[in-house]
């Protein structure tokens, strides 16, 4: 798919089998042959006849079905149809996929038992009652930072 300006760096983008008009308005959605019932009209891309079709007023979606405000006939062309993303769907990261190159400098993660931080809290936070915290010392609090601690906060 063509884009102007920067390419979309995620998302799902499908495009749905081709339909042939039946003087029928009602279609089943289908992604290689299989129905795709999780759709809703807005995140379909419909054009007919070489002009974008409006959700909700030239077509709408139930389930795996859509319907045309107008009986699509044999003479007129569906020249596709683009589903953008999925309802619902979420990604999992799997087990073991995240390492500390992929996180963040700040959280000081590495390949040893050893865990390091600054010896510096340049913003102010609350520990609650009912959290613990270590810290490895020295440590210096900037001026006008405010540190509560309700819970328990060992300096080592």
């Amino acid at each position: 798919m063509s884009t102007l300006g920067k390419s979309p760096q995620f998302g799902i983008y499908q495009r749905m089998d081709a339909i042939t008009g039946t003087s029928d308005s009602s279609y089943t959605l289908k992604i290689n042959t299989v129905p795709q019932p999780n759709f809703i009209a807005e995140q379909l891309i419909v054009s007919v006849n070489g002009v974008i079709q409006s959700p909700n007023s030239a077509y709408t979606v139930n389930g795996s079905t859509i319907t045309f405000s107008e009986a699509i006939d044999s003479s007129d062309a569906i020249d596709f149809i683009t589903a953008m993303g999925h309802a619902h769907s979420t990604n999992t990261v799997s087990d073991n996929s995240v390492t500390a190159v992929k996180l963040n400098d700040a959280l000081a993660i590495t390949n040893t038992p050893v865990r390091k931080n600054t010896n510096r809290i340049q913003t102010g936070f609350t520990l609650d009652s009912n959290d613990n915290a270590v810290v490895g010392g020295p440590i210096t609090i900037d001026s006008g930072v405010s540190v509560v601690i309700n819970g328990s906060m060992s300096i080592v």
